[in-house]
């Protein structure tokens, strides 16, 4: 049931109602306590008669002394409610009668078993029965008619004073009340005006206050504290609102996948607007170009980690297939259950077509490294070969000689082959070294790192020997998993490097340390000349692509994809500036510091 009013109206009806009643409570109170000592008075007065009377009524019962008679009735007089008394034998024959009026009446036969101490009240007289006693002595009964006032006499002779005492307590009750209502309520009516004005959004930062220390002040602080959240919430709401309104686009599901905001990116991104996503699931962008197992393996992994992370292709609206970088992160309820799922995604397409093409560039950048290094290679192969090619050539001739001159015998033919033959080998395997150098393996194999500078030190071990550079090896046995062709190319370009500054040194020892360490987590591999090292200016610039020192004779893509490939096995590669002991004398020059960490 829907109560109308207003509270203040209300609490001064019921402030009202409450002193009303208590007033008629009060009074009615007050007839029930003025009836109830009428009655006591009634009979203690019964009581004094009897013991008063007690002599006379022996007499006249008794002695039958008529004389007393006379007496009882002036003692009687002295009871003035008294209006009139029946004596009774103890057959209950009436003996005497008194008016308080000097009257005869009729007297009523008295009821077979009298109750003592009985009361009855009829048109204002108390009708009482009690025992004629003398001396303890059983006489007979005595019946007493007292006069009292009605409750209905009683109520009409104050019923002037009642209407004036209730017209009072009205008129002071109303105000009375009024102003307890007004004292109540007006508190309330603060606070509800001040919400009122909580409609704009400039009076969350305002706060309530009231003197009341009471429910009233708890509630004030309470409202307080309820604006300060809210104004808390607004402030991370507008955050949220911005944060959500990024370049990434961004979609909110429940926990059935269903669709239930996105952000403006998201259309941009995927061409669809809020009506026709909304509702949706985010199954409307597969491309089909992922298979179920690939779908499977992304919600095992949310319900798993609650997050997921990674590549994803899907079609715009209009069909084209766009590349998204994705994350999607469940948000949990307080049984750790996925409640909903925030993604946010970005357009990578034009990323991944970028860098399709830089790894194509990439790769002919190392294409273009190998054939700057061919040219070299070759004039390596030509030196290593002069030798054997010498002796073969004279070994040839000087067989030839012997037969002409009938010389040569068989030892002789033995020993000439056997060199030719060992000259042979030797440039066979050269061709070897140098074709497995060049093979294209782009598979990650087991291979030990000191073979692979050997290796590296074997193609180039021709000019160093022609230009007097000493290379000092402090080496361990030592496997690595990796691309070995790609990382010999790595040594060669730093031994290169090295070769070209020491040269310039005239006159002076010349000499590269390579040391290869595995100290339980890092293996690092070294290289180290005493060449003077490299300008300070131009260091932190060595590593950068087309950067060279050679003016026309460099392509500045050495270093630059030594730095890739190392970097494409999770390698770190430097280069400073140091110092190093060699046959107890110490040398300065540039290092180069290849590291991978062990897993």
């Amino acid at each position: 049931m829907k109560i109308k009013g207003s509270i203040k109206n209300r609490l001064t009806l019921i402030i009202m109602l409450v002193t009303m009643i208590t007033s008629v409570v009060g009074y009615s109170a007050f007839l029930y306590w003025y009836m109830k000592n009428q009655h006591e008075k009634a009979l203690e007065q019964s009581q004094t008669v009897g013991l008063i009377l007690g002599q006379d009524i022996a007499k006249l019962i008794l002695l039958n002394d008529i004389s007393v008679a006379s007496d009882i009735t002036t003692k009687l007089k002295s009871f003035q409610t008294l209006k009139t008394m029946v004596l009774y034998k103890k057959d209950k024959t009436p003996i005497f009668q008194y008016s308080k009026e000097d009257k005869s009446f009729t007297v009523k036969p008295l009821i077979n078993h009298p109750q003592k101490n009985k009361t009855l009240v009829e048109n204002g007289i108390l009708k009482l029965t009690i025992e004629a006693l003398y001396q303890q002595t059983h006489l007979g009964y005595i019946q007493l008619d007292f006069e009292v006032e009605s409750l209905f006499d009683l109520i009409r002779q104050s019923l002037g004073g009642i209407l004036l005492v209730f017209a009072f307590m009205g008129v002071f009750s109303y105000f009375l009340a009024h102003f307890f209502a007004t004292k109540f309520t007006d508190p309330i009516l603060k606070l509800v005006k001040f919400l009122e004005q909580i409609d704009h959004l400039s009076f969350l930062e305002k706060r309530v206050y009231t003197k009341e220390d009471n429910e009233f002040g708890k509630l004030y602080d309470e409202i307080n504290k309820m604006l300060q959240r809210i104004e808390t919430s607004h402030q991370a709401l507008k955050i949220a609102s911005v944060a959500f309104e990024t370049q990434s686009g961004m979609t909110i599901t429940d926990k059935d996948q269903k669709i239930l905001q996105i952000n403006n990116a998201f259309t941009k991104i995927t061409g669809y607007s809020k009506k026709e996503a909304i509702g949706q699931t985010p199954a409307i962008l597969k491309s089909g170009l992922h298979d179920k197992k690939f779908y499977e393996n992304m919600y095992a992994t949310l319900q798993k980690d609650h997050i997921w992370i990674g590549e994803v292709q899907n079609k715009h609206k209009s069909g084209n297939i766009v590349t998204e970088h994705l994350i999607i992160q469940a948000v949990l309820d307080e049984q750790n259950q996925p409640q909903y799922y925030v993604a946010s995604f970005l357009d990578i397409t034009k990323q991944k077509l970028i860098e399709a093409k830089l790894t194509k560039q990439d790769k002919i950048l190392i294409q273009q490294s190998k054939m700057a290094q061919m040219g070299e290679m070759l004039e390596n192969i030509a030196h290593q070969w002069r030798q054997p090619l010498s002796v073969i050539t004279t070994t040839a001739s000087g067989l030839k000689m012997q037969k002409e001159y009938g010389v040569l015998d068989q030892s002789n033919l033995d020993e000439s082959l056997d060199n030719i033959t060992i000259s042979a080998t030797h440039l066979s395997q050269t061709i070897e070294d140098f074709r497995n150098f060049y093979k294209d393996n782009k598979i990650k194999q087991k291979f030990f790192l000191n073979n692979s500078i050997e290796k590296a030190l074997t193609l180039l071990k021709s000019k160093f020997k022609n230009q007097n550079i000493e290379v000092v090896k402090q080496i361990q046995d030592i496997e690595f998993e990796g691309y070995e062709n790609e990382l010999i190319q790595v040594f060669i370009n730093i031994l290169n490097n090295a070769r070209d500054e020491l040269v310039k040194k005239e006159n002076e020892q010349r000499v590269i340390l390579i040391t290869l360490q595995n100290n339980g987590t890092t293996i690092t591999i070294s290289f180290q000349d005493n060449a003077g090292g490299i300008p300070q200016d131009i260091l932190p610039k060595i590593f950068e692509s087309h950067f060279t020192t050679k003016a026309n004779d460099g392509t500045g893509i050495g270093l630059y994809m030594s730095k890739m490939i190392v970097e494409n096995m999770d390698g770190v590669i430097n280069a400073s500036n140091t110092h190093f002991n060699h046959n107890q004398k110490s040398y300065f020059g540039a290092k180069f510091s290849i590291q991978f960490d062990l897993v």
